[in-house]
């Protein structure tokens, strides 16, 4: 069996023998994952709704379920992609896929939310393993002078993922349960294990990075991010609903994990995150607006099934179909804005998508329970394009700022950056949201507002939502600044 594959990875090695025919063939096999894993955040925000109702639970506990898978996609992030300059970007990312189908099979076999969470957890692990691999391996097979038009196309891959991934779970959903959702990625995950076994080629991957030692990965780093990440995240959403000293004593914890990891990673030879990167200020000011860009973006795709669903009142299908538009922006301005900066450069396409950005949130922070349905796409919309022609122009000039040498460090930070927004993100809505419930005298079980019957519950969740989209509107705005400010540091050299 195993002779039968090797042979049939030899000749499909010498299909692709050119380079420039191998970079087509090694996006299409990193193309089916992206479509796969990043397809299945859509699908599981949809069935969030019908999960917080089947396991009788409010908004502080089951947002763990998608917090939870992006916490740890964030912790293991930058430590897998050093892993897999030791031992191989595919060895990795073939490990990721396995752990992914294990993972799926059991998140659709939870008996209770507890088990869902971490299983789930275990899930993140899986995906920070492909995640931490896919742009580096993207970038590394693709010359400088094309690097745009790479990261435009990934997220073209990505935006595709995120409109199948709702549609597809909406209908599950509706169909089959939640479990479904789980189900149907475990042959999926299966599959695309062929095309990354059959095409791609560990030496050509590791042709732009130069091979580390064992010696340098940076234990103590991972462990010390990690708990910072952990302890923070814990602090801002207080998953066990204690008192408000506990999340003081958390973040305080956090704090300080920060600061030894600072201190760690300057005198240690071998750094996880390099942090002479940040007295660049192009590097700076545009991880800023990355990380601001990623925390506001978060709460929309989050939150907006529990109003369409819970307030509104559509089903599971119609929610995916409207999400659809989240998505719709990366799929027309990846390919458009990716090769164009290549061309004219990053600095206009930010400053320009940061703004449309805070324009849809502040559209959807007049959000009732009567807006129609024109409006919120237009919010979503806007928001959406903006976000599409900020992502990878910013990458861009991300990547562009630091030496070739710290190019590795720099493309897993990029990575950890939108992982972690997302929680952050997710956690301050969360909290925004359960403090203006809590604020009316309404408790934010979920329960009531799934089955539409609690008019009180859906008159505090959505001034929560209004209140939650009118911050990130405002905190927006603050990566708009950055984005000028790097225009002028250009102009300036």
């Amino acid at each position: 069996m195993f002779r039968l594959f090797y042979k049939i990875k030899a000749s499909a090695e010498a299909t692709y023998n050119n380079n420039n025919t191998y970079k087509w063939w090694a996006v299409s096999a990193l193309g089916i994952g992206t479509l796969t894993t990043v397809g299945q955040f859509g699908q599981v925000n949809v069935a969030m709704p019908t999960i917080a109702h089947y396991f009788d639970s409010d908004l502080s506990m089951v947002h763990w379920v998608f917090t939870g898978n992006v916490m740890a996609i964030s912790a293991v992030l930058m430590p897998m992609g050093r892993l897999s300059d030791i031992i191989g970007r595919k060895t990795v990312y073939l490990c990721g896929l396995l752990l992914f189908v294990l993972a799926t099979g059991m998140c659709a076999l939870a008996s209770n939310l507890g088990s869902l969470i971490a299983f789930r957890v275990i899930h993140g692990i899986s995906l920070g393993m492909i995640e931490g691999n896919q742009l580096a391996i993207m970038t590394c097979i693709f010359p400088s002078k094309e690097r745009g038009k790479a990261l435009g196309l990934h997220m073209t891959l990505v935006g595709a993922a995120l409109i199948v991934g709702p549609l597809l779970g909406g209908i599950l959903v509706d169909s089959y349960g939640w479990r479904a959702v789980f189900y149907i990625n475990v042959p999926l995950g299966l599959m695309i294990l062929i095309p990354a076994f059959l095409i791609l080629d560990e030496k050509r991957m590791s042709q732009a990075v130069p091979k580390q030692t064992s010696e340098g990965f940076d234990f103590l780093g991972a462990c010390l991010s990690s708990c910072a990440l952990l302890l923070f995240l814990i602090g801002m959403s207080n998953p066990l609903g204690l008192a408000a000293i506990y999340n003081v004593f958390c973040l305080l914890l956090a704090l300080i994990f920060v600061s030894l990891f600072v201190l760690w990673e300057t005198k240690t030879a071998s750094p996880m995150l390099d942090m002479s990167l940040f007295r660049t200020p192009l590097f700076s000011l545009g991880v800023g607006a990355r990380t601001i860009s990623f925390i506001t973006a978060a709460t929309v795709f989050f939150l907006m099934p529990f109003y369409l669903q819970g307030v509104v009142g559509y089903t599971p299908s119609k929610t995916g179909l409207i999400m659809i538009t989240l998505a719709l922006g990366m799929v027309l301005m990846g390919p458009i804005v990716g090769p164009l900066s290549d061309q004219l450069g990053s600095r206009r396409f930010t400053v320009i998508g940061a703004t449309l950005s805070a324009i849809g949130l502040f559209v959807l922070s007049r959000i009732s329970e009567d807006t129609t349905l024109v409006t919120l796409i237009l919010g979503i919309s806007l928001q959406s394009i903006g976000s599409g022609m900020f992502t990878s122009p910013n990458t861009n000039s991300i990547l562009s700022s630091v030496p070739r040498a710290s190019y590795g460090i720099a493309a897993g930070f990029v990575q950890l950056l939108r992982t972690s927004s997302t929680v952050t993100g997710i956690a301050i809505a969360t909290a925004i949201i359960t403090a203006t419930m809590v604020s009316l005298g309404v408790d934010s079980n979920l329960k009531g507002l799934a089955e539409g019957i609690n008019t009180d519950a859906r008159s505090a969740f959505v001034g929560g939502l209004r209140n939650t989209y009118l911050a990130m509107a405002c905190l927006q705005l603050v990566a708009v600044t950055m984005s000028v400010m790097k225009t002028q540091v250009l102009s300036e050299k």
